[in-house]
């Protein structure tokens, strides 16, 4: 990157050429260094070279009355009478990048004047000489490092309007001002490449939104944030993993908060933003907009105007989660071209590697995040090779015994909800992972059978997460499960692809799935794989019924894919998302059905029409 000069204005994209470098040159005009500088020009360098040079050097010698003159220029607000011009900071600055050696702690005063001074909203001269001083500064002195990077990055977020407006200087637009950072720290990284890790990395973190702030300050931090990966590119995976991070800790603020809401409130924003129509909820309540206000600290007394306060800090911190993901959406899909491809670039392979990643990390162990998983189950559906990997991966961890039982529940939730719900997903790779699934459930049992002592979720808590997972994806993916061919008369018979009968063995097995498994995935299970006969499940959901048989546990009814709620980055996924289809004749089919409590509204249910999230 070309380093600017004195005479040189910063061409900042949509910004004017300075006026200063539009004047005619003076015709007894000075060469020096390859510029042409006025006589005029060239003394009044001298001036101010001289000055800042018999001040440091009366510092150094005890004498600080010209050193805190210097210094006072760049702490005056412009706003006073007494301020300089810019174009007197931009000739002191020059002079002082010409003595930057000299500034050591003795002068850390004045440094730290100049880090902290307004330089953004001013001119495009006066900006130039002052990247150029941080430059030589951090070059000649390492230690400035972190205070220089943690003042540019504190740019990154909310601005207040005296940031872009100046007394006497032209309003700068948001987009100038984030340029001007942005060449700053791309000309200090330049000079200085070990900053990076160094000292920008932690500023970045560090300076990083907290969860509560306002959706604008996240929005402007992220779209900066994902600036710097253009031109550090070191950083990239480090970047977008913390970025994950903080993006799923604002989404499961929502649920957190969302469980401290009086239940009818609770109930009624919940369905509202997993897209449910209110007029299912219990007295049909309307939750109204209110104006922006800090909640109460609550007490026994039911307030009212507390909860109201509440509902509307939940909405803000969705639409807070939805622009930042639909952030994230974007900058992803600049890494995968078009909506499927067979044979993925290079770039999209390492973008898909990263996304699993930060999954294992950060997504898989998080309990109960909403949407923040959605970007692997979009990217996922980008090639046949991620949806086999992604599945492989997940597959691996539910059947891993050695693992932690919740991490295994947790896995086996996904690979139920991915295998589900997604579009892309080739069909034959959909009978792959369910007979990967039926062949593990058949081995579980025949080795572990004499073990059981009758339903235990404690104990065969994995075990029962992936017997969920299979009837879960059957509900949804039966068409897929069914195999066609002609027979010798030309007649076309559909069967199950192999490996399904399995499930026979499973379900009437010492472990009793079918009375720890989730009501709402049993009971939808049980009547179409009955409609569509398949299996015929109601006389176990009877026996367990009439004996009063008692398992140790409920297993839960979490499926993270479940309908994506937000509103403006939904559109990344409605392309790639299978709807809930019914079964044709399903409605119409009364037999043995009566026995088995039926409620659509459960939370939990199949059914997209209710809440799906447990």
């Amino acid at each position: 990157m070309p380093t600017p000069t004195e005479n040189d204005s910063i061409r900042i994209k949509g910004e004017k050429r300075s006026p200063e470098l539009e004047s005619p040159v003076n015709k007894k005009a000075k060469i020096t260094n390859g510029k042409t500088i006025s006589p005029k020009t060239h003394s009044t360098n001298l001036i101010f070279r001289k000055f800042v040079n018999n001040a440091l050097t009366e510092k150094a010698a005890g004498n600080a009355i010209n050193f805190n003159v210097l210094r006072k220029k760049f702490t005056t607000h412009p706003s006073e009478e007494s301020a300089p011009s810019s174009h007197e900071l931009q000739m002191t600055l020059s002079a002082l990048t010409q003595n930057v050696s000299r500034l050591n702690g003795s002068c850390s005063t004045l440094v730290l004047a100049i880090i902290k001074c307004q330089w953004v909203a001013r001119s495009g001269l006066f900006v130039g000489a002052y990247v150029r001083f941080l430059g030589n500064l951090v070059s000649a002195h390492p230690n400035y490092m972190g205070i220089v990077t943690e003042m540019l990055v504190g740019y990154f977020g909310f601005l207040p309007n005296h940031t872009t407006r100046l007394p006497g200087h032209q309003p700068v637009s948001r987009s100038v001002i984030d340029d001007r950072i942005h060449y700053a720290l791309q000309f200090i990284l330049d000079l200085v490449p070990t900053a990076a890790f160094s000292t920008l990395f932690p500023a970045l973190v560090a300076e990083f939104p907290h969860k509560s702030e306002k959706k604008q300050a996240h929005k402007n931090y992220m779209r900066n944030l994902l600036r710097v990966v253009e031109y550090a590119p070191a950083l990239r995976n480090k970047l977008l993993a913390m970025l994950t991070d903080r993006v799923i800790k604002v989404d499961v603020e929502i649920q957190v908060d969302l469980d401290e809401l009086e239940e009818d409130e609770g109930e009624a924003l919940e369905a509202e933003l997993t897209g449910n129509m209110l007029e299912n909820i219990k007295d049909n309540t309307v939750i109204e907009k209110d104006d922006d206000t800090d909640g109460g600290d609550g007490g026994e007394e039911y307030d009212e105007d507390s909860d109201s306060d509440a509902v509307q800090n939940i909405k803000e911190t969705v639409d807070k989660l939805d622009a930042m993901l639909e952030i994230l959406f974007d900058h992803y899909s600049k890494s995968f071209p078009g909506k499927y491809t067979e044979d993925p670039s290079m770039d999209s392979i390492n973008t898909f590697e990263l996304l699993l990643r930060s999954f294992d990390t950060t997504v898989l162990p998080t309990y109960r995040s909403r949407y923040t998983q959605f970007l692997l189950f979009w990217a996922s559906q980008r090639s046949p090779r991620f949806s086999d990997q992604f599945c492989v991966s997940i597959l691996e961890k539910a059947f891993d015994n050695s693992r932690p039982q919740v991490t295994r529940q947790a896995a086996a939730a996904y690979i139920a909800s991915f295998v589900a719900r997604a579009k892309f997903m080739p069909q034959k790779d959909v009978r792959a992972v369910v007979r990967l699934i039926c062949r593990w459930l058949g081995a579980f049992v025949d080795e572990r059978s004499l073990e059981c002592r009758g339903p235990d979720v404690s104990r065969w808590g994995g075990f029962y997460s992936v017997c969920q997972a299979v009837m879960y994806i059957f509900c949804f993916r039966w068409r897929d499960l069914k195999e066609e061919e002609e027979d010798e008369f030309g007649i076309v018979e559909g069967r199950w692809t192999s490996g399904l009968e399995v499930l026979a063995k499973v379900i009437t097995s010492r472990f009793n799935p079918l009375k720890v498994c989730s009501p709402a995935v049993v009971e939808n299970f049980a009547k179409i794989a009955s409609h569509l006969q398949f299996l015929f499940c109601f006389t176990i959901l009877d026996q367990n019924k009439r004996t009063g048989l008692v398992g140790d546990g409920e297993l839960e009814s979490y499926f993270p894919f479940d309908p994506y709620g937000l509103k403006k980055s939904k559109k990344w996924i409605e392309d790639c998302y299978i709807e809930w289809q019914p079964v044709e004749g399903l409605d119409d089919d009364e037999d043995s059905s009566d026995d088995v409590d039926n409620d659509s509204d459960e939370p939990g249910s199949i059914n997209d029409d209710t809440d799906n999230s447990g």
